[in-house]
């Protein structure tokens, strides 16, 4: 009868210990921010490094466009400059200008100054996504625009970069307070 017993109880420890193991690696994967390699992994465009590493960290532009004050790259791209706070939602209009515009869907992936982390910026119904819908008509004196809502996780200085389809159209770079 002992002979029995000891089996099954190492059985039942090591049973305890993988369990335990599981929960541990799950409450971690709660409570951890996701890594910068499972965000990549689910960016549905494909960044070019290069892009990230020539990232002018000084804050864009605010311009003037129809009576509209956008912030971004005159006669290319931009938004109704609105303030940004950390894990605060806010709706922006996105603009485009020119004559050959990607079509496409819109994806904003940000980008963290001091860091290769990647961020999803839009939000829908408040859920982070990386890609929204395909911008529309003209508006604002812009070739073609695009309601969205935003948010970053944290302070400091961000930069956008706007992808339409499968295309690299250019960033923006920000101030989250």
């Amino acid at each position: 009868m002992v002979y029995l017993l000891k089996p099954l109880l190492v059985i039942v420890i090591l049973f305890s210990l993988s369990a335990c193991s599981i929960w541990e690696k799950n409450e971690r994967q709660v409570h951890s921010p996701p890594s910068t390699v499972s965000d990549i992994e689910k960016l549905p465009i494909k960044i070019d490094q290069n892009i990230i590493e020539r990232i002018n960290w000084e804050v864009s532009p605010v311009f003037q466009s129809g009576n509209c004050l956008m912030r971004g790259v005159p006669n290319k791209v931009g938004f109704i400059d609105a303030p940004f706070t950390a894990n605060q939602g806010n709706k922006y209009m996105w603009h485009f200008w020119g004559d050959s515009i990607p079509e496409g869907k819109l994806t904003i992936v940000a980008v963290k100054k001091g860091s290769n982390d990647v961020a999803p910026a839009l939000t829908v119904d408040g859920k982070s996504v990386w890609t929204t819908s395909v911008p529309g008509s003209p508006n604002n004196g812009a070739d073609a625009h695009i309601p969205s809502n935003m948010k970053l996780r944290e302070s400091g200085t961000w930069a956008l970069l706007i992808y339409l389809g499968n295309t690299y159209w250019d960033y923006v770079v920000i101030d989250v307070h």
